[in-house]
């Protein structure tokens, strides 16, 4: 059985390669709250990462923004053997950024990069096995333009992974390592390339001429790309004040993220465009159920009781979206009433559980960060509210990076937290469910919860995966493995002479098909 994922118009992609853009020139300036990570894609990363990076290089498939998949260097991609084998049928004529022409022994060579456990990448285990993703038993190249991946098992998710933001399966010429295999850059196939790196300043992009779009039309990071200026420069302005006055004196073209607030403000002037987009990412209260305290799950549903969700939503997004405190995103197909499903808003039923659990003062500690506002002002929030509860609760504002370590570690006992976007709650729920010996940023160990994930993971049959989902957030809200407070708002401003800027559910701003007008 055979399944293409293209339509027929799609075969005349490779014809429309290397199509030249008239006028590509000037330099658009987009304005990050901070540095990126790395530039090697889904080894050490967070959203800022991920958005450069998007520009930079690009995989077989990519996704659209009604998050369905598309192929991008593949032209067609088909299914055999009932979902366990992708056969991936290259564009041809497609270039690296350093000439190379794409061919499949280079996706081959990307492959056995990313899942060299030297590497680190984050998303190897969704392939080898060890995790709860299927095992890739070969990647095989019968010529120079078909790459056959061969499963164990049927999954419903594997092309959705191999398109995740997080840790694209991206494909990259052999020269962005040295020859001891050390990184050295991204070199791949995007209509933007690396320029220069200054850490702590700025990134520079450069505009690839020899870059092969597509022909089909530009959907969330799927078809067409066009790179309408010379330059993109991310300059890194820590402050939100400061870059809305960069924003408004046309030092900075484009901020891709704001506090809700922040946007509503910004509305008042008349050079200056807000776009608002509802999202996949998902704010939450991580919890260390392996905490002393916390392992008590009367303990944990008393935290759940003592927080006020719809105030806390009401204050991040300024109305803008409502709380959701399930793993799948209000605006994914498969959020339905089920999902609204969680401990009421009651301090009074919060001290009755403290009680009979036998709770003597315990130190709780919340952490968080100023980098993200909103992360900072549901800590601040969520302190007031447990303290309300009675609860004997602290806050600890560190910097990013040492939180961010600290989730990667499991050190900590409640963190004001964001889960970036995933494609389908599958993937969101893997980053939630294992066994913390085993992976320390899991946060719910079930083996109901596991074996309901893995219906999800394999089943194509929607009406089954809608049962899991369902039945899995029953059991989490009995369980109070994490809280989910809501689902993110991307809140982005512009200045009016920026044309083509738009934002999609997965909160990652495309910088092609944007042009400044008068350059």
């Amino acid at each position: 059985m055979s399944r293409g994922w293209t339509r027929g118009a799609w075969a005349l992609a490779a014809l429309a390669g290397m199509v030249p853009v008239a006028a590509a020139s000037g330099t658009l300036t987009v304005a990050l709250n901070a540095d990126i990570r790395s530039t090697e894609p889904g080894v050490n990363r967070d959203t800022n990462s991920d958005m450069v990076l998007a520009q930079v290089v690009e995989g077989l498939v990519a996704t659209r923004a009604d998050l369905s998949v598309a192929p991008m260097l593949a032209d067609r991609v088909d299914m055999a053997d009932e979902g366990r084998t992708y056969i991936f049928h290259l564009r041809d004529g497609v270039r690296f950024h350093d000439g190379r022409v794409l061919r499949a022994g280079d996706v081959r060579w990307s492959w056995d990069h990313w899942m060299d456990p030297a590497r680190n990448w984050t998303c190897r285990s969704f392939y080898d096995g060890t995790g709860r993703g299927v095992k890739v038993l070969s990647v095989d190249t019968p010529d120079d333009l078909t790459v056959r991946f061969t499963l164990d098992r049927p999954s419903a998710v594997f092309l959705a992974q191999m398109a995740s933001t997080q840790c694209p399966l991206a494909i990259l010429s052999p020269s962005s390592v040295g020859a001891d295999g050390h990184w050295i850059a991204p070199i791949g196939t995007g209509p933007f390339r690396l320029g220069e790196w200054r850490r702590g300043q700025y990134v520079m992009l450069d505009r690839f001429d020899g870059y092969s779009t597509r022909s089909d039309e530009a959907s969330g990071l799927a078809g067409a790309k066009q790179a309408l200026v010379g330059q993109v420069k991310f300059l890194i302005v820590p402050d939100v004040t400061t870059s809305q006055t960069a924003l408004l004196s046309g030092g900075v073209d484009i901020i891709p993220a704001l506090p809700a607030a922040a946007g509503q403000d910004l509305k008042r002037f008349s050079g200056v465009r807000v776009h608002e987009q509802e999202l996949l990412s998902w704010t939450v209260l991580l919890l260390q159920s392996d905490d002393p305290v916390l392992s008590d799950v009367r303990i944990r549903r008393a935290v759940a009781h003592a927080i006020d969700r719809d105030g806390i939503a009401m204050v991040a997004t300024n109305r803008l979206v409502t709380p959701n405190p399930s793993a799948v995103p209000r605006v994914a197909p498969q959020h339905g009433p089920a999902h609204d499903e969680w401990p009421t808003y009651d301090p009074e039923k919060a001290r009755a559980l403290l009680r009979e659990a036998g709770y003597a003062g315990q130190r709780i500690v919340v952490q968080t960060n100023r980098r993200f506002p909103n992360m900072f002002d549901n800590a601040v929030l969520i302190h007031a509210y447990l303290r309300d509860a009675g609860f004997n609760a602290d806050l600890a504002v560190l910097d990013w990076a040492s939180q961010l370590s600290n989730y990667q570690k499991g050190r900590y006992q409640l963190s004001s937290f964001s889960y970036s976007a995933r494609f389908d709650p599958a993937l969101t729920y893997d980053a939630l469910i294992g066994d913390r010996a085993k992976r320390a940023t899991a946060q719910w160990y079930s083996a109901q919860a596991a074996a309901l994930l893995d219906r999800a993971n394999r089943s194509a049959d929607e009406v089954e995966r809608q049962a899991a989902f369902d039945a899995l957030h029953h059991q989490m809200a009995a369980d109070v493995p994490i809280i989910g407070l809501y689902n993110g708002v991307a809140v982005a401003a512009t200045r009016a002479n920026v044309t083509g800027f738009h934002n999609w559910a997965a909160n990652l701003p495309v910088l092609w098909g944007v042009a400044k007008e008068g350059e």
